[in-house]
């Protein structure tokens, strides 16, 4: 009976959250021309790790051309309760990609008046081995060779593990090592965008205030957040319904993904094409992908890729099986370059621009795809649908019209 009433619950819920997101839309539709709630600044730029960094390192450098001063650099101490005493330099030092020892890189390093700030930037990334323990035990020493204090500030959304980390490190150590969420990073820049004088500097806030929240953070548009939040906190039901949907979305990812390559093997089967995908795919890691392998034995595949974990980052295009050496390089990648680019002339791919693909792009290029899925709806949708215009039906026709139009001797090395 239990069970019973937990699906009555649960149907009734994803009911009455479908007609509040049909209305958001239908008002959406009604209003866009006036408000473009769809717009996003930064949606024409490749945002990773890296960019992200240096947008927060331009905020933080009070010289910079923001011409705000230190306002963002005097809030980020307050953020991170750095003593009340140590005022924001002018003349601060800030670096991005700061090269330590053992080749170790910095994501954002801020010298001050002797003091200095180490940020490591972890909107997606995995961790590496010993990362913040090495970057406190630098900071450490640097800062007592010149006199003054430090911080480590770690900034992602999961705490810190004992990988990255080690839990022996003394007391001296971990009291300067601070975890900071990017929602607290978006309450900060909120809370500095109500000061900005300059209203173009105040639009590029708020862009990267939207970013943070959507790709980063995972959450919904503000307005139907809150009319969600107050359904899902209305009644005991509603809220064990919605965790126990949350609980298994895990599984409902992996379910889209294997039927979705199920469809696309059964589409190719006849031109003997071998569709695959990897473990990382199932679990959202780094570099999860699915590919499209033309002959056994090939050296080269069709593939398409999430760059960064929680599927960001999406690519595609010809990629090597295994890491290339320089002689594939040389003598493979500017033949297929230049024979994809024949039988695509409509994407503006790139051609022999990486180590391991000799002709890619991202998959909003050529392809209606969006870049980031994570908490994307609509892009889950995609692997959904069948039929002519459809996510699957464009891979299909693309490797189609690889096999029919391309040299498939140029994917297999010669021994």
């Amino acid at each position: 009976m239990e069970k019973i009433d937990e699906w009555r619950d649960i149907r009734e819920l994803l009911r009455s959250t479908v007609l509040m997101q049909e209305g958001y839309h239908q008002a959406k539709k009604r209003y866009a021309s006036k408000i473009a709630p769809d717009f996003r600044l930064l949606r024409f730029f490749n945002i990773n790790e890296n960019t992200l960094s240096q947008c927060l390192a331009f905020l933080l450098r009070p010289d910079e051309s923001h011409a705000q001063g230190d306002l963002f650099l005097s809030s980020f101490y307050q953020l991170i309760e750095k003593s009340e005493a140590l005022k924001a330099d002018m003349k601060a030092q800030i670096s991005t990609e700061y090269t330590i020892s053992n080749s170790r890189r910095i994501d954002i390093l801020v010298a001050d008046q002797n003091e200095l700030t180490g940020i490591e930037n972890k909107p997606w990334a995995v961790d590496q081995k010993d990362q913040l323990y090495d970057y406190a035990h630098w900071l450490a020493a640097e800062a007592k060779r010149r006199g003054g204090g430090w911080s480590l500030v770690y900034l992602c959304n999961n705490e810190i593990s004992e990988f990255t980390f080690r839990s022996q490190s003394s007391d001296d150590i971990n009291r300067h090592v601070k975890p900071i969420t990017f929602f607290q990073l978006e309450n900060w820049l909120s809370r500095c965008a109500l000061h900005i004088e300059a209203p173009a500097v105040r639009c590029f806030v708020e862009a990267l205030i939207k970013f943070i929240r959507e790709d980063i953070n995972g959450e919904t548009a503000m307005e139907l957040q809150n009319e969600l939040t107050e359904k899902l906190v209305a009644s005991p039901q509603n809220l064990s319904a919605a965790f126990l949907i949350a609980q298994n979305m895990r599984q409902v990812k992996e379910r889209l993904w294997k039927d979705f390559i199920l469809h696309l093997r059964q589409q190719l089967l006849p031109l003997g094409i071998s569709v695959d995908m990897n473990d990382e795919l199932r679990l959202g890691s780094k570099y999860a992908s699915f590919s499209i392998l033309f002959r056994e034995g090939d050296d080269f595949k069709l593939s398409w890729e999430f760059d960064t974990s929680d599927y960001r980052n999406l690519a595609y295009g010809i990629c090597s099986v295994s890491e290339p050496n320089e002689k594939l390089n040389k003598d493979f990648f500017p033949s297929i370059g230049a024979a994809m680019r024949h039988a695509f002339p409509e994407i503006d791919a790139n051609v022999e621009t990486t180590e391991w693909w000799p002709w890619w792009c991202h998959a909003d290029v050529g392809m209606n795809v969006p870049r980031n899925w994570n908490m994307d709806s609509e892009a889950w949708t995609l692997l959904l649908e069948r039929g002519e215009g459809s996510f699957s039906q464009s891979i299909v026709s693309m490797a189609q019209r690889i096999h029919d139009e391309v040299d498939l001797s140029l994917f297999r090395a010669l021994a």
